[in-house]
């Protein structure tokens, strides 16, 4: 999941709609949104309201929005242009980076989780680590740079998974203690619960061993809106990132790894490996590798060799959605 504000921002550009006389475009950061005729201007700074933004009947009526908005901000095509997010006039006394969310009353959509995948939580274990919180590269443009070495991966629509073995002084060399859980989770064995099925499917407990975790994605019929033609009640799992000893991988000793567990053919579908370049984030539209007639939820962009970055404050990776995924009817987006 990706950090979630309602910002005061400075608007890059405004353009007029080719497609509409009393419609303008504009351009904050990668964002683009549509808004009325000189509604606003380039420069001018406004409150950007993103997209599973869950507004007030107040400010939905504030903003003239009534007959279009359903529960949450969604992504639209207006006129034939893509629409991600809202605008809106600061108040006063707000000024730029301001995060107005609570002001406004303003909350992020958050899908409600089956009883099946949510399963009988454990107590918190500190060494059990969640996996990173990938931000959109929308908000962070200019994060990559051409001298960087990158893979781009594709973004598998399921829940987001997690296993690791810790040494154990109750148990065995080489057996160890084994946690496995959601992202922020951890869960208490159960044959029926979709995160241990998907533990025993690949067979983490008798593979893992002390001082690996693994990260994960669980997919198939009943997860989520895509299925990539699994049928019901089939689960499938892929292995986008592992840690050692509380460190993450690089890409070359993650396969390594994955390859000595024969867990090789769990990766995601790599689509492109090399230097940075724009163009990269159109890998995110189209179908899916795993089923030709199935969207792609998008792409998941990350050095090849693990890397800290100052604007995202931790490792540097990022994701970029498709636009076919965002205009779907009916999806769901529980993690």
């Amino acid at each position: 999941m990706s950090t979630f504000k309602v910002e005061v921002v400075s608007i890059d550009s405004v353009v007029n709609h080719p497609g509409a006389d009393r419609l303008d475009i504009a351009q904050i950061r990668g964002w683009r949104c549509v808004v009325g005729r000189d509604q606003f201007k380039t420069g001018e700074e406004a409150v950007y309201i993103p997209i599973d933004a869950v507004l007030p009947e107040a400010l939905v009526k504030e903003l003239g929005i009534e007959k279009g908005y359903r529960k949450r901000v969604r992504s639209i095509k207006l006129r034939g242009e893509f629409s991600q997010g809202l605008l809106m006039k600061p108040r006063e006394g707000w000024k730029l980076g301001d995060d107005v969310a609570e002001s406004l009353q303003i909350t992020k959509w958050e899908e409600s989780i089956p009883v099946e995948m949510r399963g009988i939580q454990a107590p918190r274990d500190p060494r059990f680590a969640q996996y990173t919180d990938i931000e959109n590269i929308k908000n962070y443009p200019t994060v990559f740079t051409s001298n960087d070495q990158v893979v781009v991966t594709e973004k598998i629509h399921g829940t987001n998974w997690r296993a690791a073995k810790f040494a154990s002084a109750f148990a065995a060399d080489g057996v160890g203690e084994l946690l496995v859980g959601s992202h922020r989770t951890n869960l208490i064995e159960s044959e029926n619960n979709l995160y241990w099925r998907a533990a025993n499917l690949i067979g983490v407990k008798e593979k893992l061993l002390p001082g690996e975790q693994l990260f994960g994605e669980v997919y198939g019929a009943g997860i989520q809106d895509l299925t990539y033609g699994k049928k019901p009640g089939e689960i499938a799992v892929v292995i986008f990132d592992v840690m050692k000893d509380g460190n993450f991988l690089s890409y070359t000793d993650m396969q390594n790894f994955l390859t000595s567990k024969g867990w090789e053919k769990l990766y995601p579908p790599v689509l492109y490996s090399g230097p940075w370049e724009e163009r990269l984030t159109e890998y995110a539209k189209g179908y899916s590798i795993l089923h030709h007639s199935q969207i792609k939820e998008g792409v998941v962009i990350k050095m090849l060799d693990e890397t800290y970055n100052e604007k995202l404050a931790g490792r540097k990776i990022l994701k970029a959605i498709g636009e076919q995924y965002l205009l779907r009817k009916e999806g769901t987006e529980g993690h």
